[in-house]
């Protein structure tokens, strides 16, 4: 890193000299890597738009995208037929009517009603710039919040460079909002917990990703945090029965087990083949993927996420650094679910800009940067791949274990160089 200063282990009492860090890892190129790889993308996005293969066709029509899905269940919402969204039929009618007929791709809507409050509002938007302005919006206010953590410019080219962003943009999907509400509420927990628990609250749209958040903030004693977020949810279940009724609260349970067994439960052969479980980026789409069962796959992802929920237990409870406790809990809540996809792991960002400020703080371990570069060129294959390439569950085991090592291992990060990321 720029500016590095060479200090030495005092641990075990003697001196020990230590590695310099990689020069890659110098604030400016890693700002020139980013901010090339975004253009790539831009330059990538530009060329599938104009040749008609992404938002419209040549004809001017919607091409399906996941936002597509999502941009119908607002615009049901917005006009008052929001328990329709829970119907199949129902919903396939009304995304044929956007998209024209048998161009339909998901039938079954599995998000709480919730949703809706921050759906209904795109609608009102023309479909194309309802498209841009989610991803616009979403994307900055994840940017905003990479930085705020770790307060260097060279957070933001590496959060537009990341292979999850660009997946992300391309179907139109919500991981920078996911990133944004988990980042955030870590961010501002210490010092103002209320709020803390609002943005834990809001993240209940998705609720898979919290299930690892209580355990945190029980085990640190952030009750005050806790009893906010537990309102803020109430109140937006209230907000959104007042806004689209209790129909859609009804049908919510009855759909979401559909969608289980459309995407947890069914065996290969009802996708076309093994390898399109490579999509569910999961411990369980792993197993899938290696044409393991469903019961299997439902063994290894339970016990897979009672085990993190043990660790995120045990390291709230230490006295370890808050950058490690939050990279924790935010790597966790990503392992915990068997249900998350590519878009989702756009995301990812927020445990690894906590790994970098305690970094920063305390200095790197010997083999942390090359594992970070490994990983990071593991991750490009989401974008050849569509998505499917089934290296969710490796990268964020890898991320874990270097999280906990230092975790581990809190005096040692001075045993090599502190790091200016720039």
């Amino acid at each position: 890193m720029s500016e590095a200063l060479e200090t030495v282990s005092t641990r075990t009492g003697f001196h020990q000299r230590c590695p310099r860090p990689l020069g890659i890892f110098a604030a400016w190129r890693l700002q020139a890597y980013g901010y090339t790889l975004a253009a790539v993308y831009a330059a990538f996005f530009m060329y599938v738009y104009w040749a008609g293969l992404w938002l419209v066709n040549s004809n001017g029509m919607p091409i399906y995208h996941d936002f597509t899905n999502m941009f119908v269940a607002g615009w049901e919402a917005l006009h008052g037929h929001a328990a329709s969204v829970y119907d199949p039929v129902e919903h396939l009618k009304a995304q044929e009517g956007l998209m024209g007929t048998e161009h339909a791709l998901f039938s079954t809507w599995p998000y709480p009603p919730t949703y809706f409050l921050i759906l209904a509002p795109l609608a009102l938007l023309p479909y194309l710039v309802a498209f841009l302005t989610w991803e616009l919006i979403t994307l900055l206010g994840c940017i905003a919040v990479v930085y705020l953590i770790v307060r260097r410019r060279s957070a933001i080219a590496l959060v537009l460079a990341s292979p999850f962003t660009a997946y992300n943009i391309v179907i139109g999907q919500s991981g920078f909002l996911t990133a944004s509400l988990l980042g955030a509420s870590l961010m501002v927990l210490e010092r103002r917990p209320v709020l803390a628990g609002v943005l834990i609250g809001c993240l209940t749209y998705k609720p898979q990703f919290g299930i690892l958040l209580p355990v945190a903030l029980v085990a640190a004693n952030h009750w005050r945090a806790f009893f906010s977020a537990a309102v803020v949810t109430g109140l937006l279940a209230g907000a959104s029965i007042a806004s689209f009724g209790v129909g859609p609260w009804e049908a919510f349970p009855r759909e979401l087990l559909a969608q289980a067994s459309v995407n947890l439960i069914v065996g290969p052969g009802q996708w076309g083949n093994s390898n399109d479980w490579g999509v569910v980026q999961t411990v369980y789409g792993l197993i899938r993927f290696l044409n393991g069962g469903a019961a299997l796959a439902w063994l290894a992802q339970a016990a897979t996420t009672l085990a993190v929920a043990i660790i995120v237990w045990l390291v709230w409870r230490s006295p370890v650094h808050y950058s490690l406790k939050a990279a924790t809990l935010s790597v966790a809540a990503l392992i915990a679910t068997p249900y998350a996809f590519a878009y989702d792991l756009a995301a990812i960002v927020i445990p690894v800009v906590f790994l970098a400020r305690d970094q920063i703080v305390h200095g790197l371990l010997r083999g942390e940067q090359t594992i970070a570069v490994a990983l990071f060129v593991v991750s490009v294959a989401i974008i050849p791949t569509a998505g499917q390439a089934p290296v969710g569950a490796l990268i964020l085991f890898s991320l874990m274990g270097l999280i906990l090592r230092r975790a581990l291992r809190p005096d040692e990060g001075s045993a090599v160089f502190p790091v200016a990321l720039g």
